[in-house]
């Protein structure tokens, strides 16, 4: 009896492992635009905030960060618009980390409710 639940453990990590890696490289075919991104510090927080273009049909939004542009980490969840704002406003506010001395890149990914990533376009404001 130990044996068989030994193996059904094993197949239900296998089975949750391959699960997540076919939603994580699967990405929708819908765009969302952003047309405000700013991160910014303020009293020791971190704070990330954005809007979209029109309304955006996203399960969550996934912020992550990256010390070299190229790898990046997910570092929290947002599910859905800040409801002191009107309109498609986000806003991720979290504690300041230790910095690094080097630079910090963030970027938005947002998932949709079949858990694919969804393209995204930022637009930056005219300076």
């Amino acid at each position: 009896m130990n044996t068989f639940k030994k193996i059904k453990n094993l197949l239900i990590i296998i089975l949750f492992v391959s699960g997540n890696s076919k939603a994580q490289q699967s990405i929708t075919n819908t765009t969302i635009t952003i047309t405000n991104f700013n991160v910014y510090e303020n009293n020791d927080q971190l704070i990330i905030d954005w809007e979209t273009k029109g309304v955006a049909d996203v399960n969550y939004w996934q912020i992550q960060n990256s010390t070299d542009g190229q790898r990046y980490a997910t570092i929290a969840l947002v599910f859905g618009p800040d409801p002191r704002q009107k309109g498609n406003r986000f806003q991720y506010k979290g504690k300041l980390k230790n910095a690094t001395g080097g630079k910090t890149f963030y970027r938005l990914n947002p998932v949709d409710h079949e858990e694919k990533e969804i393209n995204t376009e930022i637009i930056q404001p005219a300076k």
